[in-house]
């Protein structure tokens, strides 16, 4: 295997993985190695004839090769275009969904509201007896000589 084909095969191996048609790069080089093993029957008889046909049946082969590639491309993105599609309309038919359903509830709270409701017996604010230590106590009310000591100090 010369060095050019080699090269062509992992060079279609990683453009394989790169676009998920493999799911491993062993996976992506046996395809790459079966797209240019088909294409080798012609490059065998093209060794047989004159250098110039030889880059001629070359270019056909790599022209093949890129044509495959593109299809295979082209059948991935319909395919991934196709779930696509699914997936929009799943998303629109729940949207529609869940649009009935506020509906449903917002009717529903407009005929709970007409209701009447039944009058509550209204609170009578209690009225809070001052206690001792924190009443409303009044400058006037506490002696000053009481709350100091004005002593000798021993």
């Amino acid at each position: 295997m010369d060095a050019l084909k080699l090269q062509k095969i992992n060079q279609l191996a990683s453009e394989l993985r790169k676009h998920n048609f493999a799911a491993s790069s062993e996976d992506a080089y046996k395809q790459a190695e079966g797209v240019y093993d088909e294409s080798e029957g012609a490059v065998v008889t093209i060794r047989e004839e004159e250098p110039a046909v030889r880059t001629v049946h070359m270019q056909q082969t790599d022209d093949l090769t890129s044509r495959k590639i593109e299809l295979l491309i082209e059948m991935h993105n319909k395919k991934y275009e196709e779930e696509f599609s699914v997936l929009r309309n799943a998303i629109n038919q729940l949207i529609g969904e869940l649009n009935s359903v506020k509906a449903q509830v917002a009717a529903r709270a407009l005929d709970e509201t007409p209701r009447h409701k039944e009058k509550q017996a209204e609170l009578k604010p209690e009225v809070k007896e001052d206690h001792p230590r924190q009443g409303k106590f009044q400058p006037s009310d506490v002696d000053i000589q009481k709350m100091f000591y004005f002593g000798s100090k021993r």
